[in-house]
Parts: structure tokens; C-alpha cells; sequence
């Protein structure tokens, strides 16, 4: 070790000068201790070979950066922990959506091994230099996990408080009908999966008793745990949920059952599955409407589709919500159907009327009436369904 301090030096001083040297030696091979972190990290990371070249790349800068800067926080002998966190400023920001904390650790753990084998190299035979060496490794890998953790919990942090404003953003958007481009963009830029049928939830805002942040932080976590994707915010009075579904495997009032705990005491309206984000004001729509027409109804119950409360919601001032039965009707009856599904509801309420009224055998106006349960899905037997039909039929003679 011919280029270390002179004898001559005092302890101390000798110290210093030796560390200097030490540090020059890794500056040397920093380019050596590169190459053979990338290679190792080749031949353990599953992750870092899955990578695309650029983004290896940038894993490859913060790895240098790891290598550069522990030659000057070794020559300071000191741990400067701003000059630490430095090392992950090398590196590109989208990088940190690419790398996760546990992926940071083992690409520092990688580098700091390769660098650990290569002390013999850098110090010589001597032993104390070997251990004054490692020894400083060893503080300066802890440095870096703690400053690692740091960045990460910083970055999570931001991350979430921009998630949570664009979820806000596209709520509102769905609310108020935005064009589906923006809304599209937004939530892929929080990850939502743009494939998923969605269906809207509108229901009371939990007690103030309690904060309202935490039960629709805990409405995530349940969606989370039943593999749903939900935007949950507070809007007027309501608090209204969109939920993205992988799939129609469940009955969409057995898919509401783990968020309904979410919500405040009394009904939450479901509105109709829909096939795509773009498309949840058509179902936030419903949803609302149900929820302001919950008055004309007697005991609901916990959950109520927006269906169910067709005739309400055009009594509360929704006459839309008549829209698709009346195109059913117009569409999928025929001419002498509608006739005898008018004369029924409206002039001749019961089959044996109806058929003195049309001058027909009362199998056929039964017949006919069957029809219609098979062609919209409503009965006009059931009272419920006969009020919803018996408002279609008068709302179908206004359509053009």
C-alpha cells in the first residue's frame, strides 16, 4: 500500500490521509465495481431483467450514484444524509413507480455486496484498512435505507394526495357528464382499469360522529379486499361510490354488501351496471334520482336499485327515468300489445273488461299481457310494475 499516508503522519492525521486514499481507490474502480453490480444484478433480479433497456438504465445511474457517493461521504467521514439522498436524484422520477422500496433495497443491497468483495482490492493485505473499510460501508448502507425509506414514504405520500384529487376530479366529472377523453385520461393516470363494468352507489354520508374520511378510506380497503375498484367521495348530502367490477360472476346487490357498512343509516340506491367509467353518469344518474325520490316510497330497505324506483323518481321529477320503458314499450310491443296493455292499466282493469272491451277471447288478452313481462321484464299483474308500465304507456304516445 506504497500510495497511503506517510509514517511519519500523526494518528489522526494518518487516519484522514488514509481514508482519502481509500476513497480514490473505489473512485478508480467505480467503473470495475459497475460492471459487476449491473452483472449481478442480471443474474439475481428476476425484476431488473425484466426491465426495458432505458429503465435498467436509469437503475444502473442510481447504482453509480450509490458507488460515487460513498466515496464522498467516506473521505467527510461523516454521514451526511442529504448528500445519501442525493443518490436517488440520479435517476429519473417515473423511475420510482417503476421501482418499489423493496426493489430499491435489494438493487443497494447488490451494489454494496460487490463493492464489500472488492475490499481486499481496495485496501490491501491490512487488516485494520479492511475493517475501517467495511466498517463504513456498513454505516453507509444503513444511510441509505434510511434515506430510501424516507423518499419512498414521501413519494407515497404525494402520489396519494394527487390520486385522491384526480379520484375528485373524475367523481366529478362523472357527475356532471364530462367528456369521456378526460375522464379516461384521469383515471389511468391513478390506475383504474378502463375494462371494468361500473355501477354507481348513492347513499347517506355517515354520522358526523365519526370522520367521514375514515369510513371511505375503510370503503377502499373493503373494495380492495373483494377485488372491486371504487372513486368514493362526499357530493351535496350523498356520499356516492363508483364501482368497477371484473366481472358479472356476483349479483351486483351481493357485490354492494361489503361497502353498504361504509355508508350513513338509512337507503343506498344502486344505479344500473353500465359497461365502462365513461359511461357511470348514466348510472350515477339513476343512482341520484332514486335517492331523491326515496320519499315516495315506503321502507325501501337498506339497498334499492334505481329500477325499483322508476314510478318514484318520475314523481319526484325525473320524467327521463320513464325513458326506457317507454322505448321498451315502443320497440319491443307490438302494436295490438301496446293496445291491450293500455286498455288494461287504463280502461278495463281486470282480463275479462280488457277482452269485452277489445272484442277479444280473454286467453289472448292474457297471452298479450305475458308478453309484456317477457319483453321488458316488468308484470302487469304486479301493482308495482303495472304503475311503472301504466307511466311508460302514457309517456310512449309523446314520443315522436
Amino acid at each position: 500500500m506504497s500510495d497511503l499516508a506517510p509514517e511519519h503522519l500523526t494518528s489522526p492525521e494518518r487516519l484522514a490521509a488514509e481514508r482519502v486514499v481509500l476513497a480514490r481507490r473505489v473512485q478508480r474502480l467505480t467503473g470495475e465495481l459497475m460492471t459487476a453490480a449491473t452483472t449481478r444484478m442480471e443474474e439475481t433480479l428476476p425484476w431488473f431483467r425484466a426491465l426495458p433497456a432505458h429503465e435498467r438504465a436509469s437503475v444502473g445511474m442510481v447504482a453509480k450514484a450509490g458507488i460515487t457517493t460513498f466515496v464522498d461521504w467516506f473521505t467527510d467521514e461523516r454521514a451526511d444524509t442529504e448528500k445519501v439522498a442525493g443518490i436517488f436524484s440520479a435517476a429519473p422520477r417515473e423511475l420510482a413507480r417503476v421501482l418499489t422500496l423493496q426493489h430499491t433495497v435489494e438493487l443497494v443491497r447488490t451494489t454494496m455486496d460487490v463493492v464489500e468483495e472488492s475490499i481486499s482490492k481496495i485496501a490491501g493485505d491490512n487488516k485494520s484498512r479492511q475493517a475501517q473499510l467495511r466498517e463504513s460501508l456498513l454505516r453507509y448502507s444503513r444511510e441509505i435505507a434510511f434515506v430510501a425509506a424516507e423518499v419512498y414514504a414521501q413519494a407515497a405520500e404525494t402520489r396519494g394526495a394527487w390520486d385522491a384529487r384526480l379520484q375528485d376530479l373524475v367523481l366529478d366529472g362523472i357527475l356532471s357528464n364530462e367528456p369521456s377523453e378526460l375522464l379516461s385520461s384521469r383515471a389511468s393516470a391513478f390506475g383504474w382499469d378502463l375494462t371494468r363494468q361500473v355501477f354507481v352507489l348513492a347513499g347517506p354520508v355517515p354520522s358526523r360522529r365519526t370522520s367521514v374520511e375514515m369510513h371511505i378510506e375503510q370503503m377502499r380497503r373493503s373494495a380492495r379486499g373483494h377485488q372491486l375498484e371504487v372513486i368514493v367521495g362526499v357530493h351535496d348530502d350523498l356520499m356516492v361510490a363508483v364501482v368497477g367490477i371484473a366481472s358479472e360472476a356476483l349479483p351486483v346487490a351481493e357485490i354492494c354488501k361489503p361497502l353498504l357498512p361504509h355508508f350513513g343509516a338509512g337507503t343506498v340506491v344502486v344505479g344500473p351496471l353500465v359497461a365502462t367509467l365513461t359511461d357511470a353518469w348514466q348510472s350515477s344518474r339513476a343512482a341520484l334520482s332514486g335517492y331523491r325520490a326515496l320519499g315516495f316510497t315506503a321502507t325501501p330497505g337498506r339497498l334499492a336499485s334505481s329500477d325499483s324506483l322508476v314510478a318514484a323518481r318520475v314523481l319526484a321529477g325525473d320524467p327521463a327515468a320513464i325513458d326506457t320503458v317507454a322505448t321498451m314499450i315502443r320497440s319491443q310491443l307490438r302494436q295490438d300489445v301496446r293496445l291491450t296493455l293500455a286498455t288494461y292499466l287504463e280502461t278495463a282493469p281486470t282480463i275479462e273488461a280488457c277482452a269485452r272491451e277489445l272484442f277479444v277471447h280473454v286467453n289472448t288478452v292474457r297471452y298479450r299481457l305475458r308478453g309484456v313481462l317477457e319483453a321488458t321484464g316488468l308484470d302487469p299483474f304486479d301493482p308495482k310494475d303495472a304503475l311503472i308500465l301504466q307511466l311508460g304507456v302514457m309517456y310512449e304516445r309523446q314520443m315522436a
